[in-house]
This record gives structure tokens, sequence and C-alpha cells, in this order.
């Protein structure tokens, strides 16, 4: 099965695809999606969805796995606007009739780490262990990509695996394009 994970943003998204099995998992491409820097918003979700739809026209994902939006009361403003992003993102995703999985950025710390508080340099960390890198994926909208695919790896083995009997319930739970002008 091949998982695209998407840390979606106005500005950078990031996109990680890997593929897995039961037994193993292995970056495909990791990337990110830049649209030009206009001023006019509809330009720029066109761009995002646009170019989400090249990466799955020429990497062929199974499923998608995006961040869910959070907001703090302080920064209303970016929280909409990451829905906005958002909201194009899974629009792609959806105009190929591909799945899409919503999880938190605690879920993903406590599907890698172990611990929904941690780092982003523990997940990093976590992220070139479970896919043998020799160093850490860059940029950081990238790394948190392919973070959400291997939470969601991670949770499709555990659910294969309680299915088989095998575990108890609580044992478990790089390209870049740009926007057209």
């Amino acid at each position: 099965m091949r998982i695209l994970g998407l840390d979606p943003s106005l500005n950078t998204t990031g996109y990680g695809v890997v593929e897995c099995d039961r037994a193993t998992m292995r970056l495909v491409e990791g990337g990110v999606i830049v649209p030009a820097r206009v001023r006019d918003l509809s330009r720029r979700l066109v761009e995002l969805q646009r170019g989400l739809a090249d990466v799955i026209e020429s990497l062929h994902p199974d499923v998608m796995v995006v961040e869910e939006v959070f907001s703090r009361t302080a920064y209303p403003r970016t929280a909409i606007m990451m829905a906005h992003a958002r909201g194009a993102l899974v629009c792609a995703a959806a105009l190929q009739d591909m799945p899409v999985y919503n999880y938190s950025a605690t879920a993903v710390k406590r599907a890698l780490v172990g611990n929904g508080l941690a780092s982003k340099e523990q997940v990093a960390a976590m992220v070139v262990q479970a896919l043998r890198l020799r160093k850490r994926p860059s940029p950081a909208d990238v790394t948190d990509a392919l973070a959400l695919a291997i939470a969601h790896a991670r949770r499709l083995n555990g659910v294969a695996r309680l299915h088989a009997g095998v575990l108890h319930p609580r044992t478990q739970h790089t390209s870049r394009r740009t926007g057209r002008r």
C-alpha cells in the first residue's frame, strides 16, 4: 500500500509517500508544493490543488493522510488560512476518489514516539529510523508529512495484527513541485 502524508500550508505544503506491507516500510518520495506568492487566495488554492494532483498522478498513492486543523485562540486567522489550504488539498484527493484520513498532531506523535507531547526533534528522529534514512528529510514540512504517513501505516499494521489475534488492542495504536504562473 502507498500512503501519502500531507502537511498542508498556503506557503509550503509538505508531502511524503511511503510504501508498506506488514513487514517493511520504505520512502517513495518526499517533497514540497510551493504555490507562487500572490495575493489572490483563490489562485494559491488552485496551485495547491494542481500541485497535489500532479503528485497523485505520478506516485499513485492508495490513501491520503492529512493533519487536522489546530487552532490557538490567539491566532484564529492562521487556522482559517490553513483550513483553506487543507480544503483545496482534500478536494484534490476527493477528485481522484482517494480515501482521506485525518490525524491530530498528538495522535501522530503518540504513534511514532509513544508520547503525544513529543518534540519535533523526537518525531524527526523516529521518521529517520522508521524509513532507515541517512539524514532527516528537509524541509521540516516533508518530515511532518512523512510522520503522518508512518503513523497511518503503523495504525494499519496494528489493525491487521489485531484481526490476526497477534496483539492486544493496547499494544500498538525528495522532490520539489512549484506553482504555475
